[in-house]
């Protein structure tokens, strides 16, 4: 977690430019579950875990500015960029943690979380899910927009390869390229089947996957 928070530090200001290509899906990845969180219609508060930014909880605000805000991450450089975003704003809290160490504070009626939780090993990723589950409220709504591992060794290689050839066609310089390929050895991806099973396993309900491009997902729970 010192070189995840480290290296996100280093790019912190340079984050947000980066993300459209990057993410070759962009738009879908960050705006396929606002439906969802617009029909939440009773929901009172949200908490962003890995927030970085603030980049997923900005669209959500563009749909729901009423909420309030809780934005969690283990970096500083990036929560201050949040800050910046949000400058002005009463409602948005910011909390600098790190989520493996310890549980989620407060009661919250949704928790998202975008590109965050592939950084943890599969045990890692389990207790978290527990923690989430504790920390919703009833009908609580759980949206994580990750990168999940292919099923097979063939069909991950594949993901891994086309996401690398939309980077290098994609107009970033060079430096921002191999920056981008360097991080990947950060992450710990898991299979999609596995997560989705693990949610079910812990109690929530209502799980699914609602959008997939490669090895981009959304994933989904509800707590009922």
């Amino acid at each position: 977690m010192d070189e995840i928070r480290r290296r996100f530090g280093e790019i912190s200001e340079k984050y947000d430019q980066e993300r459209e290509q990057l993410i070759p899906c962009f738009q879908d990845f960050y705006h396929i579950s606002l439906p969802l969180i617009q029909n939440h219609y009773h929901a009172e508060n949200l908490l962003d875990i890995g927030a970085g930014t603030g980049l997923f909880s900005y669209f959500v605000y563009q749909v729901n500015p009423k909420l309030k805000y809780t934005l969690l991450d283990i970096s500083p450089e990036m929560l201050a960029v949040a800050k910046r975003r949000f400058t002005g704003l009463s409602h948005f809290s910011y909390l600098e943690m790190d989520y493996r160490e310890r549980s989620l504070p407060g009661k919250y009626d949704i928790i998202i979380s975008s590109l965050s939780i592939h950084h943890l090993t599969d045990p890692e990723k389990s207790i978290l899910y527990q923690r989430i589950f504790k920390a919703l409220k009833p009908d609580g709504l759980f949206i994580n927009a990750d990168q999940v591992k292919g099923r097979t060794p063939a069909i991950d290689h594949f993901y891994q390869d086309q996401w690398r050839r939309s980077v290098i066609e994609s107009g970033l310089s060079q430096e921002a390229i191999q920056n981008a390929f360097k991080r990947t050895a950060l992450d710990k991806l898991a299979p999609l089947s596995w997560q989705l099973n693990e949610l079910q396993r812990i109690g929530f309900n209502e799980v699914d996957c609602i959008y997939r491009y490669h090895n981009f997902v959304v994933m989904i729970g509800r707590k009922s």
